[in-house]
């Protein structure tokens, strides 16, 4: 696994080279869809333009990539949940995860917020408070912000979304199939609690039919393959002729 800006995986070159070495997962901080919110955090050189081809070079060589994005900056309205999901939903499938604006400390963004009189918790790093936000959004509220978040979490990684992901790639191998749901089944448990037994059958549960038509799938290929090592007569043919 790595972490790697967007900007970068433009290189082909450098592309295969993580397919080559078995690199498996790539964390991209996308941060926003809009180059204006991009710019206004020094990251400007990712280019959301790119991003569908960025990601199309990554699952092309079955190279998952885990793509992280911040609501309430300062260019943010409401509905911003749903223009990033339009967007992510035309790219191959892969992780998305959502967070609010964290600003640290002594970085350029927390002194321009503690200037501006934005910022809500200025020692937020003393005491951890999930899902706190910690600066005064500039074009929405403090609640329409966690709305968005919610809504970009509960969209993501509902049953019919987590289902979509895995038949929109029914062209890969069952085995990359089968870690696209594994991971977004693990991954929705960062927002939504399910850390208990009961909170992961109900979780099982509600995508019990993808679960199970992957496990057929994979029991009709187990069951070719040993017809396969059988002759004629049905018997097992012996290791070295198998």
């Amino acid at each position: 696994m790595a972490q790697i800006s967007a900007n970068l995986l433009r290189d082909e070159e450098l592309v295969d080279l993580i397919a080559a070495s078995g690199g498996k997962w790539v964390f991209i901080g996308m941060e926003s869809i809009d180059p204006e919110n991009l710019a206004s955090v020094n990251k400007g050189f990712n280019k959301p333009a790119e991003f569908g081809a960025v990601l199309e070079r990554l699952a092309q060589r079955n190279v998952y990539a885990i793509t992280s994005f911040i609501f309430g900056m300062d260019n943010d309205t409401p509905g911003v949940a749903e223009r990033t999901l339009n967007a992510i939903q035309s790219w191959p499938p892969g992780l998305p995860i959502f967070g609010l604006m964290t600003p640290l400390p002594s970085t350029p963004l927390y002194k321009r917020l503690e200037a501006a009189g934005r910022l809500t918790r200025p020692k937020h790093w003393q005491e951890f408070i999930r899902s706190s936000w910690l600066a005064t959004p500039l074009k929405m509220t403090i609640p329409q912000a966690h709305a968005e978040v919610n809504l970009g979490w509960a969209t993501s990684y509902s049953p019919e979304a987590i289902a979509k992901a895995v038949r929109s790639i029914s062209h890969k191998p069952l085995g990359y199939r089968i870690n696209i749901l594994v991971a977004r089944l693990c991954f929705r448990g960062i927002y939504f609690p399910q850390m208990g037994r009961w909170n992961w059958i109900k979780v099982i549960s509600q995508h019990r039919s993808m679960i199970f038509s992957l496990v057929k799938e994979g029991f009709g290929m187990w069951r070719k393959s040993r017809k396969n090592e059988q002759d004629p007569g049905g018997n097992l043919l012996p290791p070295e002729r198998a």
